[in-house]
């Protein structure tokens, strides 16, 4: 009884360590890029305009446009209550 579990388990080793040769195909063609869309043109409204507010909840003292000027800015608008 051993012998067939010992040969069986030969079996599978040997299966195991046989290599298929398999079929290489070429690589799939790329789609031909497709030229973006042209940006919306939309009017040049100038400067934003200066916020007036005297109420910071995460500030010392009021924010001003001019003082971020030259830093990237998220303006997130929410109200209380």
């Amino acid at each position: 009884m051993k012998w067939m579990i010992f040969a069986g388990l030969f079996a599978l080793l040997l299966a195991a360590c046989t290599s298929q040769r398999g079929s290489v195909e070429p690589a799939a063609e790329l789609p031909t890029p497709v030229p973006a869309k042209p940006a919306l043109h939309l009017p040049d409204l100038g400067a934003a305009p200066e916020i007036e507010n005297e109420v910071w909840v995460n500030a010392d003292a009021p924010v001003t446009l001019a003082s971020q000027r030259g830093k990237v800015v998220l303006l997130e608008f929410w109200t209380f209550g």
